[in-house]
């Protein structure tokens, strides 16, 4: 009997950890999870064979090897940004032991997941983005942003999950945030009234191999996290957009681009990407059918992979379920929670960041 193929995951968040191990359960692979968050949910897990913490980053090749060649690890698949871009800058020492996923090259890399890198390249090579400006004075950033024209947004070049990024108004506001913040590394971009839309992909030197596109509603306000309500479909426009990038970029490996959809027009405006898997992975699979940790782990052991194609699908709010619970139009299955049901422990320790 063959034995199971043993994939060694590499992540700080619990909602991404979970997201994957949920999408490889079912799968003939056994789990073990590096990770320097002492408060990982994934520690409850049912799917993880095994958790190791490190405290420092240059602790962490050690503990890789140390790990691989003490549980005889197959695969390594870093999940988050940070430790995607680690494992690339030391993937000769880590695939002198085992097989490592899909990894950019380092400067692509740096490029794709810093926010000003990623407007100055998309701007030089005509793929759509916010007008933006940056400004080292508070008089030149106030500059920028009249000419820009309000209300403008201010996000530092380098986060995630829509934190830390604010909207503002009027010069007053800038004014004031700049007190705090003026040794920041930011970017300023125009604000635009309309609809999140994120591409998933897998790229094979700059090539998508499969993607699935969700679309929020309309957004008017200073709500720039994940939207719970999402509609997936296809998008000529967006693939478009992206492939072009992505194949300058020679992207290799997973990425989540977020995309802003213009309400008056309809145009299209790349915002960022990230470099890492994202937080709705799950989603992708249960409503658009694509279980893209499934389909990286295979590419990267060399295994065949039938690629699907994404499907038309939505997911609603839990509130969207309770509001129409006695009307039976929308099931539970529609919600994000129907895969919490199946690591109850680990989830719940999420949802309480215990």
């Amino acid at each position: 009997m063959q034995a199971k193929k043993r994939i060694l995951i590499i992540g700080y968040d619990s909602n991404l950890c979970l997201g994957v191990l949920y999408c490889l359960r079912k799968e003939d692979y056994e789990i073990f999870l590096v990770t320097s968050n002492r408060k990982n949910a994934a520690r409850f897990s049912r799917f993880v064979k095994k958790i190791r913490y490190y405290e420092k980053q240059d602790e962490l090749l050690a503990v890789i090897i140390d790990t691989v060649k003490a549980s005889k690890i197959d695969l390594v698949m870093p999940i988050d940004e940070m430790e995607i871009k680690f494992a690339n800058e030391h993937q000769d020492q880590i695939k002198a032991h085992a097989a490592l996923s899909w990894t950019t090259p380092a400067d692509k890399f740096s490029i794709g997941i810093n926010k000003l890198l990623l407007a100055e390249f998309l701007t030089k090579n005509q793929i759509p983005c916010p007008r933006f400006a940056t400004a080292d004075t508070l008089e030149a950033l106030l500059s920028a942003a009249d000419e820009i024209g309000y209300p403008v947004l201010v996000k530092p070049a380098r986060g995630s999950f829509g934190r830390s990024i604010m909207k503002f108004t009027a010069r007053e506001e800038i004014a004031e945030f700049y007190k705090d913040h003026f040794d920041t590394d930011f970017i300023l971009q125009r604000f635009l009234v309309g609809s999140d839309i994120t591409c998933n992909v897998i790229c094979r030197n700059g090539d998508i191999i499969c993607h699935t596109i969700q679309e929020s509603p309309v957004k008017y306000g200073s709500d720039f996290s994940s939207n719970d309500i999402l509609e997936f479909h296809e998008d000529a426009q967006v693939i478009d957009a992206v492939g072009r990038m992505m194949k300058l970029l020679s992207w290799n490996g997973v990425a989540c681009v977020d995309i802003r959809r213009d309400k008056e027009d309809g145009r299209i405006y790349i915002l960022e990407i990230n470099g890492r898997f994202w937080a709705s992975v799950v989603v992708s699979w249960l409503k658009a059918g694509v279980n893209f940790p499934l389909i990286m782990v295979r590419l990267a052991l060399g295994l065949h992979v039938d690629v699907p194609a994404a499907k038309p699908s939505r997911q609603i709010t839990m509130k969207q379920y309770l509001d129409s619970f006695f009307s039976g139009k929308n099931s539970f299955r529609d919600t994000k929670y129907i895969s919490y049901v199946s690591d109850p422990v680990a989830r719940l320790a999420q949802i309480l960041r215990y």
